[in-house]
């Protein structure tokens, strides 16, 4: 009988409900919705895997190991316990999709079971980042119901479902890795903490732009006791072992620079018009002095406000990074933390929780929209391919310069632009006071706002 009451209890739990409705949300929207193009990709990779080719064998993979050593472990899994059968097929009905506009489109379509054994995992890893948000609130700011909310921000915020039950794009590992670096070094784990650090770069970049915050933590908290040089060492080390393991096997077979082609690749763009050099140059030296600016802060703080601080800092620092690239799935890194920051310490961060979702989501549909049916199209005859077709075709005929999914999708970024200028603007209020008080007067109209 008390076995059954905890268990009732458990289930009956506010967080428990959440993550529960989150899983099922999700678990609709799966074999519904699919983008084709990156899990498609997936299906390359795991086939090369099978068949004894390393991860940069076969021209499939352009990122660096993490997410590689990720689907290993999930081509392990398939082998051993489930039977998949085909990972996908090519449709001829579909090959129309191949010549729009926007060129990230294959005719080729996974099954619905491989494309729920690609989301699954990243789901999993949106509820390992949402139970370290919640315990991080809970026990910071001793708020259950916070933490109830803040879960519920997380596993509910659009862009996260889309990403995990539709594109089944991996930037949920990416913030799962930057929680679990920000928890570990706070409990002074830091040999750990510098191997989920590491961990997390080699996924997806813009976890390295909080490494002077990071490093400045360290320092400022044992400042007094002196332990904190030995520290960042043991940081670096548990980094470096990470790295090591990654990159040996890429280093023997030559394809390191293949492995940074994510990075190289975009660097690429600066070849473009001088107007997108110019841009991209601006937005890079935005993330940089932002870590330089974040990183001193930092280092001035006294370690009685260097938990707090770590916090602040490592979110203002994500947010410059954020400045980057617009692209949909790239903020959720630094979602959680804002979060944190909204429900800790300044409420009216919940505008630009709003807006960054809002533009994020609406970026992501548009360039994808009724493309995302092909798999519902292919395997469960929901839909016919030619309205699939002729409805893409219309959302992507040029139209003065454009195409109308393009034109929406420009909306949805320059709404998370717009977000992460706010960001600081708020945090920074009284600066903005002294500075530009007409601008002062539109902010304080952003009336504050916290969950008791």
């Amino acid at each position: 009988m008390a076995s059954a009451d905890s268990l009732r209890r458990f289930i009956t739990h506010p967080a428990v409900l959440v993550a529960i409705a989150a899983i099922v949300v999700r678990l609709v929207l799966m074999p519904l919705l699919t983008y084709d193009y990156d899990i498609f990709h997936w299906a390359q990779i795991i086939e090369n895997f099978q068949t004894g080719d390393g991860l940069y064998d076969v021209d499939a993979y352009y990122y660096t190991p993490t997410w590689g050593y990720i689907l290993g472990f999930v081509s392990l899994v398939m082998d051993t316990f489930l039977n998949v059968g085909d990972f996908g097929s090519r449709f001829v009905d579909l090959l129309a999709v191949e010549d729009l506009a926007f060129r990230f489109h294959t005719a080729t379509t996974v099954t619905l079971s491989f494309a729920f054994c690609m989301k699954i995992p990243i789901m999993l890893a949106d509820l390992a980042t949402g139970y370290l948000l919640y315990r991080f609130v809970r026990d910071e700011f001793g708020s259950q119901r916070k933490a109830v909310f803040g879960l519920a921000l997380w596993l509910f915020c659009p862009t996260l479902i889309y990403m995990s039950g539709v594109q089944a794009q991996f930037d949920s590992f990416s913030a799962l890795f930057m929680m679990l670096t920000f928890v570990l070094i706070r409990k002074d784990r830091d040999l750990l903490a510098g191997m989920t650090f590491a961990a997390g770069v080699m996924l997806k970049f813009f976890p390295a732009f909080t490494i002077l915050v990071l490093v400045a933590y360290i320092l400022v908290k044992h400042r007094d006791d002196g332990t904190g040089v030995r520290r960042v060492l043991a940081s670096v080390i548990g980094a470096a072992l990470v790295t090591a393991v990654m990159y040996i096997p890429i280093i023997m077979s030559g394809d390191v620079a293949t492995s940074l082609s994510f990075v190289t690749g975009r660097a690429g763009d600066m070849q473009e018009e001088w107007y997108v050099a110019l841009f991209n140059y601006a937005v890079i030296a935005i993330a940089l002095i932002g870590m330089v600016v974040f990183g001193r802060l930092m280092f001035k703080s006294s370690p009685e406000d260097a938990d707090r601080d770590l916090l602040v800092y490592s979110f203002l620092a994500l947010t410059a990074a954020m400045f980057m690239s617009a692209t949909p799935q790239y903020m959720l890194v630094m979602l959680p933390f804002l979060i944190m920051v909204m429900l800790g310490y300044d409420g009216r961060m919940r505008l630009p929780y709003i807006i960054i979702c809002a533009g994020s989501i609406i970026s992501a549909v548009a360039n994808n929209n009724v493309l995302l049916l092909d798999g519902a199209s292919a395997y469960m005859n929901l839909v016919s391919a030619d309205w699939i077709v002729s409805v893409a075709d219309i959302l992507h005929t040029e139209l003065l310069g454009g195409n109308v999914a393009g034109y929406i999708c420009n909306v949805g970024q320059v709404m998370e632009y717009a977000g992460f200028i706010l960001i600081p603007l708020i945090w920074y209020d009284k600066v903005v006071e002294r500075r530009w008080p007409r601008l002062a007067a539109a902010l304080s109209r952003i009336r504050r706002w916290d969950v008791e």
